[in-house]
């Protein structure tokens, strides 16, 4: 059975508000807080939300044979003759608050599968439960790998329960540009609930630090992570963000036992990310180091630093891992603040 959501808000988030769903999020990973004056940025306010008529629900992909039910999400409750409209010259982010629509009934996302519509304008999304937690997120080239037979995730249940962040770059742009981009999530529920519940830890190296110096190479932002479990937790992908500048990123796991493990070591390319998966999961025990390593070419004669918009930098490194609410990081999960070498 195929669904559409009902979008019941959309409102322009402040930069605060921005920079507070950021750390919000980085809190709920194991994350310590930092001034969130870095992540201002400017910000329009949004068109009006319009509902999506459940004739579209007509024109959803077929449901996977191990889902109950499969629910799409379209940002703003954009449709076909109706897209949102991202203003000319603008970089917006935009919030949408969503009823979930299994109302009150208990279910978890075995899938999620983006929906990218306007690839000239869309630099990410991430869905929330509400004001807590991330539950999965897209930026380009970006695809989350289903999850394991026995884990699913968590949704959160009842009205305005979900919440899309959206962010928008048409700064270069003479003309307003349509958007339906969203997420389809495929969900089991009952009988067919599964065993572990899986969470999301990210974190960062370079948080309000020049990630990227003027007219230098090769410049590496380092952090690590003390890890803190209650029980064995187990990793299942590796996701890099960052944003034009960066050229490699490399995720690493030492031991407590001196075993040093590369969970991921790649070139980077904006365009390119990616949800990688780790063959096999690997096991994160109390002890262990996680370290992040985040590499720039600048050219510019501009020192590049943090901050959400295109224009300036990132560099984190998020993880499917479970179960759920077993992990935390001292310091933040690839290192809160970081070093450059």
């Amino acid at each position: 059975m195929t669904r559409i959501l009902p979008f019941e808000q959309n409102r322009a988030a402040s930069p605060r508000a921005i920079a507070g769903s950021l750390l919000l999020a980085l809190s709920a990973f194991g994350c310590a807080a930092a001034d969130d004056a870095a992540l201002e940025s400017p910000v329009q306010s949004p068109l009006a939300a319009e509902a999506a008529p459940a004739s579209a629900a007509q024109t959803a992909p077929p449901a996977l044979a191990e889902c109950d039910d499969v629910y799409e999400l379209r940002s703003h409750g954009a449709t076909a003759d109706s897209p949102y409209m991202v203003p000319a010259g603008s970089e917006i982010h935009p919030q949408v608050l969503l009823d979930a629509p299994w109302g009150s009934e208990k279910v978890q996302a075995i899938r999620w599968k983006p929906i990218t519509d306007n690839k000239k304008v869309i630099h990410h999304w991430i869905l929330y439960a509400g004001s807590m937690g991330m539950l999965t997120g897209w930026s380009p080239g970006d695809e989350d790998p289903p999850f394991p037979p026995e884990v699913g995730m968590d949704l959160p249940t009842g009205p305005r329960s979900l919440r899309f962040d959206m962010h928008y770059y048409n700064k270069t742009g003479t003309e307003a540009q349509p958007d339906r981009s969203g997420v389809e999530v495929c969900v089991v529920k009952g009988k067919n609930l599964r065993k572990y519940s899986a969470g999301i830890a990210g974190g960062l190296a370079g948080f309000s630090s020049v990630l990227a110096p003027a007219n230098k190479r090769g410049h590496a932002v380092t952090g690590t992570c003390n890890v803190r479990t209650t029980q064995p937790v187990r990793f299942l992908t590796a996701s890099p963000h960052a944003h034009r500048f960066a050229r490699h990123m490399k995720f690493t796991l030492k031991k407590a036992s001196g075993q040093e493990i590369v969970m991921h070591d790649m070139p980077f390319q904006f365009g390119e990310q990616g949800s990688y998966p780790l063959d096999p999961p690997q096991l994160i025990e109390t002890g262990d180091v996680i370290t992040t390593t985040c590499t720039y070419d600048n050219d510019t004669n501009k020192n590049i630093t943090f901050g959400e918009s295109t224009d300036n930098e990132m560099c984190f490194n998020f993880a499917i891992y479970y179960p759920k609410g077993a992990f935390s990081c001292g310091g933040g999960f690839g290192g809160l603040g970081g070093r450059s070498r």
